[in-house]
């Protein structure tokens, strides 16, 4: 993989996690949804079908962000934006599989720093990290 294909791969992670965070809230019309995938790359009608299934999954049972009083409160806290770059590098560095971008945001702050620790002294087991957080 060259830089250029690892920063599209990244924008594309990042775009489609955005773009299901708003569908899901509500905030997007379905007849909307196959044209914008398309655009970053995700045109196969069934694989649209299926995503979009599974969004509606989501959406019906209830995955809402967390309310302002939760954050506040640390009812969840999740990965900061640091955490979550530092972790990718040092995943990098070490020549170990990455952690789809996704996956490292949905990680409690307290889970992301145990990563963090296992990578900076070379306790990273991968087995113990491909489950989603």
């Amino acid at each position: 993989m060259t830089p250029l294909s690892d920063a599209l791969t990244m924008a594309q992670r990042r775009a489609l996690a955005a773009f299901e965070k708003a569908y899901v809230a509500g905030a997007i019309d379905s007849e909307y949804v196959p044209a914008r995938l398309e655009a970053f790359g995700i045109s196969d009608p069934i694989d649209v079908a299926f995503l979009m299934a599974a969004w509606d999954v989501l959406s019906e049972w209830g995955v809402a962000e967390p309310t302002m009083g939760q954050r506040v409160n640390g009812e969840k806290r999740y990965a900061t934006e640091g955490q979550v770059k530092f972790a990718t590098d040092l995943l990098k560095r070490g020549k170990h599989q990455p952690l789809a971008e996704a996956d490292l945001r949905g990680m409690s702050f307290e889970r992301a720093s145990q990563l963090i620790d296992a990578l900076k002294n070379e306790r990273y087991v991968a087995s113990e990290w491909d489950v989603p957080f």
